[in-house]
């Protein structure tokens, strides 16, 4: 058989084979819905929960695992879970589980700290946690760093983030009462506080941070003066007692107060953080500003005790400086210890005067001791005088002594000294020695036996008369009766007259006669007084200071003493 070319291939038939579907038992469909909702549940679970964080702290008093809360603002943000010790037992782990809508604090400069009861000086704070239990504050952070590892603080932050106010800095020589809250004053309204203190190696200085509330802190210019006010300020010069304080929380806390300047007008605010001195007392921070002092020498050949450090310089009245320091020196080629005074001197408070004497090509840097020199030729002297006699205090006095010997200041020495004259107080004390020694020679023992023997003779007279008075009454006997009547008179007169004879034989010429005893202890009286200003005058010219001073107290006998020990 022969095939065609035009003829299809015999292929076989194909055969339909149906395939086989998947059919899932009813009993699947439980367990495969119970796994969506659990993961579901999970995927919300993880989507709503807020980090985890860890806080070191020293102590963990009053915190509990799934009790103690975390609070910002006073709303709970989060709980703790976990209270360990650390590996080396030196503080204390707590876990904290913060929540979805706090997960912004986990943060690098976020700080947190526990919120128990305090008491202080201050104030009491955290009240409320007797009841609650201890909480962690929260301090929100600005950083964009995230953190899971922080480092809790013992006590509240000074000041959180976002309080209105402005924070400024104070360089203060040392701390005196202030501690941290501490109220700041201005016009004696507390407007601020003391929110901490740092020692400045830099600057062998104390530095305070005080911060200002809103809208008080627009008060503090670049001009403001700030001093501090802790205490009561108790200051004993030649002025006299000087009391000053803010308030009484001041007197317990602490404080310090800002104010400024009268003369100058209100300045912008100042820029936060920026950097004040703190002075010591309300005058000297108000005092104007004295430019360079020029520190000047004065020796002394007198004891002056009663001049401290500290104490005024005045020209004519008007305070120029301070002493510096009090010491004794060596005369040269002498065995004399004169006094020593070192003074700082502010040529700038004399003002004209000072531009009277001071010639504009002298140079600003001579031109304070040029100043000194020429004054010092016109009769300026240095001089020692009382400034208090209650506290004994003195001061010196730079004055224009008329006929003063003639002398010269060394502008080119270091320090300059300023010639001196002798005290005032030392003119009074050899006269106040003469009246002391002149009543000591009064010789009272004569005086009071020249007028008990003069009474004795008063009284011989008195007994004398009335044996005269007697005779007469005799004779008067024997007369006419007009002439007797006459005489009776008379005689009556005389008889009164005896009487008050006798009376003052009674009361002065008798030896037990008050008047007679009342002159015997006026004469021993007068006798234990002049023996009393021979001691006074002794006590006198060895210490010629006590006229000032007072005699010091005596020392205890019942306690050792220094060559006893």
């Amino acid at each position: 058989m022969t095939d065609t070319p035009d003829s299809p291939p015999d292929y076989p038939e194909a055969t339909v084979v149906p395939r086989k579907r998947l059919r899932l038992s009813l009993a699947w469909i439980v367990p495969i819905a119970a796994l969506a909702v659990g993961a579901a549940l999970i995927a919300r679970t993880v989507l709503q929960t807020g980090p985890t964080i860890t806080i070191t702290f020293r102590t963990a008093e009053g915190m509990e695992a799934a009790h103690t809360e975390v609070r910002f603002k006073e709303v709970v943000v989060g709980k703790v879970t976990k209270v360990a010790l650390s590996p080396n037992r030196e503080q204390v782990l707590v876990t904290v589980k913060l929540d979805k809508s706090a997960e912004r604090l986990a943060v690098e400069d976020t700080r947190f700290w526990p919120v128990r009861p305090r008491v202080g000086l201050a104030g009491v704070s955290g009240l409320g946690t007797l009841f609650s239990g201890a909480y962690i504050g929260v301090d929100a952070g600005v950083s964009k760093e995230d953190r899971q590892l922080f480092t809790g603080l013992e006590a509240p932050p000074p000041q959180l983030r976002g309080e209105p106010g402005r924070s400024f800095t104070l360089a203060a020589q040392d701390l005196g009462s202030l501690d941290l809250g501490s109220p700041v004053y201005y016009r004696r309204a507390q407007v601020g506080r003391v929110v901490g203190y740092t020692l400045d190696p830099a600057r062998d200085t104390l530095a305070v941070q005080v911060v200002i509330a809103a809208p008080n802190d627009r008060l503090v210019t670049p001009q403001s003066r700030f001093w501090n006010a802790s205490g009561i300020d108790v200051t004993v010069n030649a002025n006299g007692l000087t009391l000053d304080t803010q308030s009484l929380a001041s007197v317990v806390l602490g404080g310090v107060a800002f104010a400024n300047p009268a003369d100058e007008a209100l300045a912008p605010p100042a820029a936060d953080g920026q950097r004040f001195e703190l002075f010591a007392n309300h005058k000297a921070a108000l005092a104007p500003p004295d430019g360079p002092p020029l520190r000047v020498r004065m020796v002394f050949d007198q004891a002056q005790r009663g001049l401290v450090a500290g104490a005024p310089v005045d020209m004519l009245g008007v305070e120029v400086g301070a002493v510096r320091s009090v010491a004794l020196t060596q005369a040269p080629k002498s065995d004399q210890f004169p006094v020593e005074v070192v003074a700082d001197i502010y040529p700038l408070r004399l003002g004209s005067v000072r531009r009277q004497f001071v010639a504009p090509a002298d140079g600003a840097g001579r031109a304070d001791a040029l100043f000194m020199k020429r004054a010092v030729e016109h009769g300026l002297r240095a001089q020692v005088r009382n400034g208090n006699l209650l506290t004994g205090q003195l001061y010196v006095a730079l004055d224009f002594i008329p006929k003063s010997p003639a002398a010269t200041l060394d502008a080119r020495a270091d320090p300059p000294t300023i010639p001196t004259v002798r005290g005032t107080l030392s003119d009074l004390q050899p006269q106040l020695a003469d009246i002391v020694s002149r009543l000591s020679k009064v010789k009272f023992d004569e005086i009071g036996s020249d007028l008990q023997e003069t009474l004795r003779n008063a009284s011989a007279a008195g007994n004398g008369l009335q044996e005269t008075l007697t005779s007469a009454t005799a004779a008067i006997r024997q007369l006419t009766p007009e002439a007797q009547r006459t005489l009776a008179d008379v005689q009556k007169t005389l008889t009164t007259a005896q009487a008050t004879l006798a009376n003052l034989d009674r009361n002065v010429t008798h030896g037990d006669a008050p008047l007679q005893r009342n002159f015997n202890q006026a004469l021993a009286e007068m006798q234990r007084a002049a023996q009393a200003l021979r001691v006074l005058s002794d006590y006198l010219q060895l210490h010629p200071e006590s006229l000032l001073r007072g005699k010091p107290a005596d020392a205890d006998p019942t306690k050792p003493t220094e060559g006893g020990r």
